[in-house]
Parts: structure tokens; sequence; C-alpha cells
């Protein structure tokens, strides 16, 4: 479970029940047909602690979702700061972590999710990589990557997660070279570290005339 500060012990133990209580029963029976009456007793908590915490069934996975983002986000390590986004470090680690919250988001898919998570990935991919917010191919190219690491975890997931995220890493990068050219212009660095440095913003050089991949 993820650690959340600003809330008492017992509220996170009960939001940890609520989750996988909501893990197990979509496995039984369709989302829309769980009641919260037996949500929260599958859980082990009161329907005032559920409502304490989520205005409904559908929140619980949108939030804990959020909250395993800005998890990823806050933990990234300095020295993924910069660099592209498609490269190896940066797949394994993303490749890492989501094999880390697999059961989760395995049942959000499970249960027709998949678009929450797509969401999700794509506006973090463009929050992070963006330097050009009105560049429509910058906002394309963004896009197709998001849309692509979703469905590589999910081709993966079909696969049982045989290869491991370091071997994923690779093909994604290899992938994303062969479609996006190395010497392409929309190599961006990380906007936290290009405001943190006092850079304007702005794509990384583009490969010197004569280099190859």
């Amino acid at each position: 479970m993820l650690p959340k500060s600003g809330r008492s012990s017992s509220n996170l133990i009960a939001r940890e029940c609520i989750v996988t209580a909501l893990l197990q029963l979509i496995y039984e029976k369709p989302m829309s047909s769980i009641t919260i009456s037996e949500l929260t007793k599958r859980a082990g908590v009161s329907r005032v602690t559920f409502y304490r915490n989520y205005t409904s069934k559908e929140e619980v996975f949108i939030s804990e979702l959020k909250e395993i983002m800005a998890h990823y986000e806050a933990e990234e390590p300095a020295t993924q700061k910069r660099g592209i986004y498609y490269d190896q470090q940066h797949m394994t680690r993303c490749f890492r972590y989501f094999y880390t919250y697999r059961a989760f988001m395995d049942g959000l898919i499970y249960c027709g999710f998949g678009d929450v998570f797509l969401r999700l990935i794509t506006e973090y991919v463009q929050q992070k990589w963006s330097n050009d917010p009105s560049n429509p191919e910058q906002t394309y190219r963004l896009a197709a990557f998001s849309g692509m690491l979703y469905n590589v975890y999910s081709a993966w997931v079909q696969l049982d997660c045989t290869q491991p995220p370091e071997q994923i890493a690779e093909i994604v990068e290899r992938m994303c070279k062969t479609g996006f050219g190395t010497k392409s212009n929309f190599f961006f660095e990380n906007r936290a570290a290009r405001e943190a440095d006092g850079e304007v913003c702005r794509p990384l050089c583009q490969l010197p005339a004569g280099t190859t991949s």
C-alpha cells in the first residue's frame, strides 16, 4: 500500500481494505452489480467509513490510481530528471513500477477502467515531457507514446509477464527509435528539471550530422 500522508493509520488501513475488497469482488460479478453494502462487508468497514473516503465504488479505483501515479512521480530518482522519454532507464523504472502494482492495474483493466489508466498515463507524459503544448505534432507524439505504453503493458500481462521489465524497456526503446526516429527534435527534457535550472523550455539539440543510431 502506498504511503499517504495526512491521514490516520486507521483510515489508511480502511482504505486499503476497501481497495482489496473491490479487487476481489470484480472477479466475482460485474462492477455495476456490486453494492456498497457488500463491498463494506467484504472490507470489514462501515458504510460511514466508506463515504468518509469515497463518493462511489468507482472513485475507489480512480483515487487509488491517482495516488499510485503521484507516488511514481514523487519518487523519481534525481538521476532520471533528464533524458529521452522513451530511453531504457525511464522505461525500466516504468515497467518495474507497473509490475509492482500489477494486481491493481490488472483489476482496473478487467473491470473496464483501462481508459482511466490510459488517461492518467497520458496526462503524466504530457505534463512531464511537453515543452510546447501549443505544438500539435509534439502533443500527438506524446499521446501516441502514452498509448503504446498502455498497450505494451496489456500485451505483457497477457503473456503473463514472462519477460523481465528490463527486457520490455529495451523493446520499447527500440520500437520508439524506429517509429519516432533517433534524430527527431522532439527529444524533450523533463519540465521540472528545466524549471529548476531556470532554463527556457526547449527541445534537446538534434544529434550531430552524420550520427547514427
